[in-house]
């Protein structure tokens, strides 16, 4: 999925190196954007107004991915691939090129970008519009609980499972809790949180972005307009027990700016911490904590 991953373990049980590796295989052959020949990629490529057979993994990961758009009042969107594409933020891109797409243009190809156009029967999809589903903000999360869930099948208890910078963690480091350092934007001292049988996910602004004519693109895009997001949040990371929720999560928080995200966060009771950009200045915000 166009990342790096790792796992740790601590148990004195059999190295699953093997293991790990097949499974994160079959889940890039479902999910992966950079893969033309992946199940998501081909089917993006599928004629609309058509009931389509899928698997089971991506049919659950799909219809989760529904439910959270619905949660989060749309903000949560990966059925803007077109979009991410368009802005230049996709698995093809040409960072040489990067420019701001005219408005004419963002509105044209956001009229085929929401997962609002997308259909469900049991084991089934159909896409009422041409779109292009992106679940970025949603596999990496799902394949670290997949292989969480292959480590405990395996007898292992103590680990740790990092993939694209969302977290789970079980059991202990040795004696001691899992402490996973929350980068700050502006590369200061990381917030350091413990963590027990628990995951985080993280979203910012300030990785992944372009500058043209002085101003600054994210990547994180607001599904309802399809522009980048502006808002005074730098970074959210988002605790819950399964990782996919979390990556889900702060993805939309990110879109929807902190007055809103603190609000998701209390409505359904979701421990966050979130970075707000107030004059140039961070300020550590910690919901539920």
């Amino acid at each position: 999925m166009g990342t790096t991953y790792q796992v740790r373990q601590i148990d004195e049980k059999p190295v699953l190196a093997a293991k790990i590796e097949a499974r994160l295989k079959q889940i890039n052959k479902v999910f992966s954007t950079w893969d033309a020949n992946s199940e998501l990629s081909l089917l993006n490529k599928k004629p609309i107004n058509k009931w389509l057979n899928i698997t089971n993994e991506l049919f659950f990961v799909l219809l989760e991915a529904k439910k959270i758009h619905l949660q989060t009042d749309g903000y949560f969107d990966p059925g803007i691939g077109n979009l991410i594409d368009l802005w230049g933020f996709g698995a093809v891109k040409n960072l040489q090129n990067l420019q701001k797409p005219s408005m004419e243009k963002v509105a044209k190809v956001l009229k085929n970008s929401s997962i609002r156009h997308l259909q469900f029967r049991p084991g089934m999809v159909k896409k009422t519009k041409n779109i292009r589903l992106n679940l970025s903000a949603i596999a990496k999360g799902y394949a670290v609980d997949e292989i969480a869930k292959l480590l405990l099948e395996n007898g292992a208890e103590n680990f740790l499972v990092e993939l694209g910078g969302e977290v789970l963690v079980r059991g202990k480091n040795g004696k001691k809790a899992w402490v996973i350092g929350v980068e700050r934007p502006n590369n200061s001292t990381p917030i350091a949180v413990k963590l027990t049988n628990q995951a985080i996910a993280s979203s910012g602004d300030y990785r992944n972005f372009f500058v043209w004519q002085g101003q600054k693109y994210s990547h994180i895009l607001q599904p309802k307009t399809g522009l980048p997001a502006k808002t005074n949040l730098a970074a959210v990371s988002v605790f819950h027990n399964q990782t996919m929720l979390a990556d889900a999560y702060a993805t939309a928080m990110m879109a929807m700016g902190s007055e809103l995200a603190i609000k998701l966060a209390k409505r359904l009771n979701l421990s966050a911490i979130m970075v707000l950009n107030e004059a140039n200045k961070f300020k550590i915000l910690r919901i539920n904590l």
